[in-house]
């Protein structure tokens, strides 16, 4: 049974008269921790990045789910849904409406994804859309592809076509893809013929190595919303001083 995790906004805004500021969004409880959103302007007041936080406690006691005792009814595997809205200085020069954080303690389809992981959703749409989004039966426009020009040409559509969230395009030069163990990955989402998200995913177990990597987005040719602020790199990585685990969309460019 899916569980989803929502909670109310909680600003906890930077002051400090620096060239750059972050903006802290909502906060939810995540395991014994927490997950926080938030957005990096620069001096202009123009986004540079867009993450979540989630704290060293947020990873300890997240519900777990047996593979020797498998929920047949449950198609996501147990998976638990965490919504974060984003801070109004995020949503008025990106794209980006809200973040999901799922945790996925068994992992999902196809295979090489059935492994604890965590999927980050920069989602492009509100709440209240992404609730409307079916199934391949009972909603069609779950199966409309943008056109081409709106996704990194290097992108093929699986036919993974996910109730909530929308079609999911991979990167077909991705490892786990090509016979490599899967530890993190980026992936682009549709619906109705237009981008939906953005997204991270990487596994339990990398996460847990504090890792410090910042990747490239491959980029489309061309954008479907103009005037906004998209990123051209990722991160995940843990920092030691605060004992959080970032998840980030950085580099931003306005198209």
């Amino acid at each position: 049974m899916l569980a989803i995790v929502a909670f109310s906004c909680d600003k906890d805004n930077d002051t400090n008269p620096t060239a750059e500021k972050t903006i802290y969004g909502q906060s939810i409880p995540m395991g014994n921790g927490i997950a926080r959103s938030w957005v990096t302007l620069d001096a202009a007041g123009n986004p540079t990045a867009v993450g979540v936080h989630l704290s060293k406690e947020a990873l300890n006691d997240l519900p777990e789910h047996s593979m020797d005792m498998p929920d047949m009814d449950d198609p996501m595997m147990g998976m638990v849904y965490y919504e974060i809205d984003l801070p109004a200085e995020a949503k008025a020069k990106t794209p980006y409406n809200h973040i999901g954080v799922d945790w996925n303690p068994m992992g999902h389809p196809p295979g090489f994804y059935q492994l604890p992981h965590f999927d980050a959703h920069f989602y492009m749409i509100t709440p209240a859309q992404q609730q409307q989004i079916g199934d391949e039966l009972s909603d069609t426009k779950i199966l409309a592809a943008p056109a081409a020009k709106y996704l990194p040409a290097d992108y093929i559509d699986a036919q993974v076509n996910v109730p909530l969230m929308g079609k999911h395009w991979f990167d077909k030069f991705s490892p786990e893809l090509n016979g490599q163990k899967f530890t993190q990955t980026f992936i682009y989402g549709s619906y109705n013929s237009e981008i939906a998200f953005l997204e991270p995913m990487f596994t339990q177990e990398y996460l847990l190595s504090r890792p410090n990597d910042t990747f490239p987005i491959k980029q489309p040719a061309d954008f479907q919303r103009k005037g906004l602020y998209y990123p051209t790199t990722y991160s995940i990585r843990y920092d030691s001083k605060t004992e959080m685990y970032i998840i980030s969309l950085n580099d931003m460019q306005l198209k």
